[in-house]
């Protein structure tokens, strides 16, 4: 039974108290995809309450905006749109920690919603991703070298600890401990079908009859058909609460396979399909939002409303973190009519609350883009990016994207 959060201050979200994000390799965490990452101690491994967590948390309960990152979420609300926080601050179905049922200030609580990212191996070279995340990328890195010209840096290569075995066992024994006190787990990547750290979670929870809990995953579902066919039978098997199906894909045609290198759409297609036809999964399409995917965003919008007509699929949209030059905001108002405000019409709600909130949400950060300024500083950012990229991968941003390139020229 659900928990209601019950911190009412006007810059509360749950997402502080409930929610944490572990990036193993490095041992980090963070409370939300748009926050500053954190330290935490490997042998306590009480990552959910960080100093950093805790100062945010107390400054919440004063009402203050903690700032490192949470400025996302303060831009949206001040232009008058729906932010992250706004969403979250109800996760129906789930409960608030178990600390705010006796004290409703407390800010040293247990997370109920823990996001794992066990390795950054990866079959894709996202245009917006580093080698934190991409063992492919971290491969052209290393054939490449560093990369710095008009303010532009791409990264050299990163060496993954060696103690990441040590590192993962911790991280099943507190599982193994807590795991009656969790809501959800999420699995992310790298591609998490393609590491033996999702295998392993599968057999842990086969083993386990917890019925109150969900999984979810996030996939780029570009795994070879079979294989992939034989990890969906087994999540199936497990007796859980719920199975989520989280496929990324940013735009459609030539365009999605240009922004994520290494996406195959017909065996995306068909893997989605089969998850559409063949299981009760809740399946959701998420896009992370960039420059370079809005002309085409409206054909994928198409895609999943043809989809909705089978069964409800959900989109959700984030706006693509880290590099400055990737916002929507850096041509000023014109990328809304780009494609933009077209797909956001396009998006069927089949009058589902939960969809219209996430459509209020996706026209809030237009009522952000139609109030920015073009930036002509982060746009040469862009294209010194993309050219360098484009050499690296002898392909041509400028036939893929052309109103970009006319932007840029």
């Amino acid at each position: 039974m659900s928990t209601i959060f019950p911190i009412k201050t006007t810059t509360s979200c749950q997402l502080k108290w409930n929610f944490s994000s572990i990036y193993l390799p490095f041992l980090q965490t963070a409370s939300c995809h748009r926050v500053q990452r954190n330290n935490f101690d490997l042998e306590s491994f009480n990552f959910h309450n960080t100093p950093e967590k805790i100062r945010d948390r107390n400054k919440m309960l004063e009402g203050q905006w903690p700032g490192h990152g949470c400025e996302h979420c303060k831009n949206i609300e001040q232009a008058g749109g729906t932010s992250d926080r706004m969403i979250h601050l109800d996760f129906e179905g789930f409960r608030a920690p178990k600390e705010l049922e006796f004290d409703p200030h407390a800010v040293s609580v247990t997370p109920r919603i823990v996001e794992i990212y066990f390795s950054n191996n990866c079959n894709f070279k996202c245009v917006y991703c580093v080698p934190e995340f991409s063992s492919k990328i971290n491969a052209e890195n290393l054939k490449f070298g560093k990369f710095e010209k008009n303010g532009v840096t791409i990264k050299g290569h990163i060496d993954i600890p060696e103690q990441i075995d040590l590192y993962t066992e911790k991280l099943f024994d507190w599982l193994d401990k807590n795991l009656a006190d969790l809501d959800r787990i999420q699995i992310l990547g790298g591609e998490p079908f393609i590491q033996k750290q999702t295998t392993r979670l599968i057999d842990f929870l086969a083993q386990r009859n917890i019925e109150h809990l969900e999984i979810t995953v996030f996939s780029n579902l570009s795994v070879e058909n079979t294989k992939f066919f034989d990890l969906v039978h087994k999540l199936k098997q497990l007796k859980l609460k719920q199975v989520n199906i989280v496929a990324s894909i940013d735009t459609w045609n030539s365009a999605a396979e240009y922004i994520r290198s290494g996406l195959d759409l017909s065996t995306f297609e068909k893997n989605f399909e089969h998850l559409l036809y063949n299981t009760d999964f809740v399946l959701n399409i998420n896009s992370a939002l960039n420059v370079l995917g809005v002309a085409c965003l409206p054909d994928l919008v198409r895609k999943i409303n043809h989809w909705n007509k089978t069964r409800t699929v959900y989109w959700s949209l984030m706006k693509t973190g880290g590099w400055d030059y990737w916002q929507l905001g850096i041509f000023g108002p014109v990328i809304a009519d780009l494609g933009y405000r077209q797909a956001i019409d396009l998006f069927e709600t089949d009058q589902s609350p939960e969809k219209q909130n996430y459509k209020d949400y996706f026209y809030g950060i237009e009522k952000e883009i139609r109030s920015s300024q073009p930036n002509p500083e982060l746009q040469l950012k862009l294209k010194t990016f993309l050219e360098e990229l484009d050499r690296r991968r002898n392909t041509d941003y400028k036939t893929v994207f052309p109103e970009i390139a006319k932007l840029l020229s």
